[in-house]
């Protein structure tokens, strides 16, 4: 059992996931992805309910735009599906990360601004940002108290993620190398096993690559080497966790998958599909959804024996 276990934000893994024109990195959130790996630490990697909810073509949405009964009653199913995931697995004590100023997930500052809305404008992207959680991390929050995990949340720094215009912000370093360093600090990582002046060579504005590997959770434990061939080839990732035990909010976590996958497909994403064994049960219902759905047609599948 890992000593450790880390609970990402979906785009820190996929950065394909992300509105157009907000993502920095072609694939992964690189230091992230660099950190994780190494650590060896146990990881979960969230649905991105921004992209089930809008698809990939969403505007810059803030705040308000996402506290509506829908959004959250979407955000309240993944925080259930997730917590019953999370206790399958006995994982009671883990680290939440989000991404800095997202109006979903935002920890301690969020997008926000109750002018927005109506005709598409030119809006003031950099100062319209208060102190506060996203949407998601809000409920995700507060279910995750209610099942009495033991648990810290912390919020990627925006320059790390964001296109630099839009990085503005009070609470968060102001470099790029302070930002990493205050993430190694927050997963207790050694900053010098990094190649701190690699990064910033390597992000851009809206630089995704538009390719996506799904693959079950498993791959990445047992098999690390070969989805880290896939991210060196440019692909993001989409790992469904593992569980065995279905039950109806865990199936609903299967589906919502399903649902961002057939986003991506709909702006002209290439997927591939991992065929991984042993996968679990709720990879298995994952592939069953996508048959059902008429999707398998429209992936390619990586067999891997």
């Amino acid at each position: 059992m890992f000593m450790e276990t880390i609970i990402l934000g979906h785009c820190i893994l996929n950065v394909n996931s992300r509105a157009p024109g907000i993502a920095r990195w072609r694939n992964v959130v690189k230091p992230v992805w660099d950190i994780v790996k190494s650590k060896q630490a146990g990881f979960l990697q969230l649905p991105c309910p921004e992209a089930v909810y809008l698809g990939l073509r969403r505007w810059w949405f803030v705040r308000e735009q996402y506290n509506n009964s829908l959004f959250r009653e979407l955000c309240r199913r993944i925080a259930v599906g997730i917590s019953e995931i999370l206790k399958e697995n006995n994982t009671g004590k883990f680290k939440l990360i989000g991404l800095g100023i997202s109006p979903s997930c935002g920890y301690r500052e969020t997008q926000t601004d109750p002018s927005w809305g109506g005709r598409p404008r030119e809006v003031d992207v950099k100062n319209n940002i208060k102190p506060g959680p996203g949407v998601f991390i809000e409920i995700l929050d507060d279910t995750f108290r209610k099942y009495g995990f033991n648990y810290e949340i912390y919020d990627i720094p925006p320059l790390v993620i964001y296109p630099e215009e839009r990085a503005g912000s009070s609470m968060y370093p102001r470099d790029f190398e302070s930002c990493v360093r205050e993430i190694c600090g927050f997963l207790e990582y050694d900053c010098k096993q990094l190649h701190l002046n690699e990064y910033e060579k390597l992000v851009c504005s809206d630089s995704r690559g538009g390719r996506i590997l799904v693959a079950p959770a498993e791959a990445a434990i047992k098999s690390l080497g070969l989805i880290e061939r896939y991210v060196e080839e440019g692909y993001g990732l989409i790992l469904i966790p593992s569980s065995e035990i279905l039950t109806t909010e865990k199936e609903m976590i299967a589906d919502l998958y399903v649902k961002q996958i057939e986003n991506h497909l709909d702006v002209g994403h290439e997927i591939l599909l991992m065929m991984y064994e042993p996968s679990s049960n709720l990879y298995k219902k994952t592939l069953e959804f996508l048959k059902s759905n008429g999707l398998l047609e429209r992936i390619k599948a990586v067999t891997y024996m």
